[in-house]
């Protein structure tokens, strides 16, 4: 198998493969959400909230951010920034008081909809020649190692 060097080389370390297939999603990622006019924090609690709707689960700023694992200051930030391009809701919570349940406007839900469709398109073609239950096991053990390690050194 030929590899255009610029790409990479089936003889480089494994953490450089990583670090350039991560590199080319990240921005291959950015290129789409451009089209959309959001950014990859904001797409990944848009559909956080999508999917917690779709279970019934009320979306609440701390509950996103654990989900999304953003910092709840800078999950404010994003959310705030949302409800300013009228993609998602605020409202009280009937159990808490505290706390805002954050709701996908019908905007919000459309556009979160059509960019994940454009996302999930991309992804079917950067895939087709490759064996993805092969990769999909073998990146669900890299991440149970990376999670076993890190919980080993703290």
């Amino acid at each position: 198998m030929e590899v255009n060097c610029k790409l990479g080389n089936p003889n480089e370390e494994v953490g450089y493969l990583i670090w350039r297939v991560s590199k080319y999603w990240q921005r291959g990622k950015h290129k789409v959400l451009d089209e959309f006019g959001l950014t990859s924090s904001q797409m990944e609690l848009l559909g956080a909230i999508y999917h917690m709707s779709r279970q019934q689960k009320e979306a609440t700023q701390i509950v996103l951010s654990q989900e999304t694992d953003i910092d709840p200051m800078t999950t404010s930030t994003i959310l705030r920034n949302l409800e300013k391009k009228k993609l998602i809701n605020r409202r009280e919570s009937i159990t808490d008081t505290r706390a805002r349940i954050v709701e996908l406007t019908d905007e919000g839900k459309e556009l979160f909809e059509k960019a994940i469709e454009k996302v999930k398109t991309g992804q079917e073609l950067l895939f087709k020649n490759i064996d993805v239950e092969v990769l999909k096991t073998q990146l669900s053990i890299l991440l149970q190692e990376m999670d076993r390690l890190s919980k080993s050194n703290n």
